[in-house]
């Protein structure tokens, strides 16, 4: 693709050199730079133009501050937004072609593409998704760098999708995506809601620019979006849920655990083995029996049901998906055992998805609850007491131990995380494998028994290396070891 079609109509400010050049790819990474790549660079990336000119560099689009000189020089006031809308056009407008739903929200999200996907492929219609353990379409696993891609490679993973015959895409929306755009250029037709509690402020700096961050999917995203039938589907349990609110003439459909909506719960049954719903979904009853733990989850059910409503797929359908998802990795994911014990792993890190749980395996629990979890280092801060305190309160016996300590002291992290139990009901075993271990060999018959914090992962990082490491993995070890 020549340069002067890949900018026309762009919102660029000075174009200085040949516009006919032949352009290759795109990218705002020097290091993946190669003769005829357009190098975007950010305010993050400027230093590295030389670099990128040195590998190759065709083209230089940079702020109007910029001070290096280029053969060929592209000036913007938004250069990553120019980098999502160009990357959308260099690879064919594929959002254009495809039903994309964005999902966004603190806990859920990854949950809630699972439920997409199984209740797509229920009614037979090929599914894409983009999310924090994995992008999948077309029978591909891809391990996923992100939740949300950078711009280039969203829009080429969404063009592989189309190529692949996939024709409906569920991705989850992190903030710092929104916030870094890097989903410019997807014209979205669903934006999903699914709550808002206290996490990432280490980025965003208080709770007001987090919820204006995932606001932007529903009051920039979808509302600029070229897609004819829109359509929000929001948590109306959620406090923040009137920031989210799109304009007409999106429409907002509503779901909720607690009153009537576009979408609620009528009835429900809980077990340390699944759920048992009865929701109205548009009006319609439906019945299911999931196998997923928790009623939050019916929360999640109620978002994908009402997805699937919204793109034609029957009742019967949705019920069989979310029936036939038989759980996800690292969310309430149960490790099976021979001693009677129930035990998960979950991804839960933040104070309001630790509290959830705990409330919900508490209900559920016969014998004790035992958590085994610690907190990532190089993050917020003002989160450690606050799930120690909950910890404190929620479970029957603690094991604190090291999560991602990253270049912190895992000593240090520890003791913040104990500065919030009220008293001493806890344990101290810093290295995760040993805290684990000794969390199986704690639960006897009829515990239950929480792993917390890294769910799917399969690493640690312990300064700046990282380490293959998987909770569910070690707690197997550990059980066949004790079996022989």
């Amino acid at each position: 693709m020549k340069l002067l079609d890949l900018t026309k109509g762009m919102p660029v400010s000075h174009v200085r050199g040949d516009v006919n050049v032949e352009i290759t790819g795109l990218t705002k990474d020097s290091r993946a730079v190669k003769d005829g790549t357009v190098f975007f660079a950010t305010r993050k990336s400027e230093t590295f133009i030389a670099e990128a000119l040195k590998k190759g560099a065709t083209v230089i689009v940079a702020g109007k501050d910029v001070k290096e000189t280029a053969p060929c020089l592209i000036v913007s006031d938004d250069v990553p937004s120019l980098l999502g809308k160009m990357a959308s056009r260099f690879y064919g407008l594929p959002s254009t072609k495809l039903h994309v739903a964005g999902v966004t929200g603190t806990n859920g999200k990854t949950t809630t593409t699972y439920l997409i996907e199984s209740i797509l492929k229920a009614d037979n219609r090929k599914a894409g998704v983009i999310g924090t353990i994995s992008y999948r379409y077309g029978g591909l696993e891809l391990k996923a760098d992100n939740t949300t891609p950078g711009a280039t490679e969203a829009h080429s993973l969404l063009k592989d999708m189309y190529e692949s015959e996939v024709r409906f895409v569920a991705m989850e929306v992190s903030s710092h995506a929104l916030d870094q755009k890097r989903v410019e250029g997807i014209e979205f037709d669903i934006g999903i809601f699914t709550n808002l509690t206290h996490d990432h402020l280490d980025y965003h700096g208080d709770l007001d620019n987090y919820k204006s961050a995932k606001a932007l999917l529903f009051r920039r995203y979808l509302e600029e979006s070229a897609k004819e039938n829109r359509c929000a589907i929001l948590n109306a349990d959620d406090p923040v849920v009137r920031d989210m609110i799109p304009s007409q003439p999106v429409k907002s459909l509503f779901y909720s655990l607690k009153t009537p909506a576009d979408g609620h719960l009528v009835n429900s049954q809980e077990n340390i083995r699944g759920l048992k719903l009865e929701l109205s979904v548009m009006g319609k009853a439906i019945s299911i029996h999931s196998p997923l733990v928790g009623l939050f989850n019916a929360s999640n059910i109620l978002a994908s049901a009402l997805y699937g409503y919204t793109v034609g797929v029957p009742l019967p359908s949705i019920k069989r998906g979310v029936e036939g998802l038989g759980g996800v990795p690292g969310r309430l994911e149960r490790v099976m055992n021979e001693d009677g014990a129930s035990i998960f792993v979950d991804y839960a890190h933040t104070p309001d998805a630790l509290k959830k749980v705990l409330e919900m395996l508490n209900r559920l629990k016969e014998g004790r609850l035992i958590l085994v979890f610690g907190c990532g280092g190089d993050r917020d801060r003002t989160k450690r007491p606050v799930m120690g305190d909950i910890a404190s309160r929620m479970a029957d016996v603690t094991i604190i131990t090291s999560d991602n300590p990253r270049s912190e002291d895992p000593k240090s992290i520890i003791r913040e995380v104990a500065q919030g139990f009220q008293g001493n009901s806890f344990k101290v075993i810093e290295n995760r494998r040993d805290a684990i271990c000794e969390g199986v060999k704690l639960a006897r018959e009829n515990d239950v028994l929480l792993v917390a914090g890294k769910g799917h992962e399969d690493y640690q990082i312990i300064g700046d290396k990282v380490f293959h490491f998987s909770d569910r993995e070690v707690i197997e070890e550990y059980l066949n070891v004790v079996r022989g």
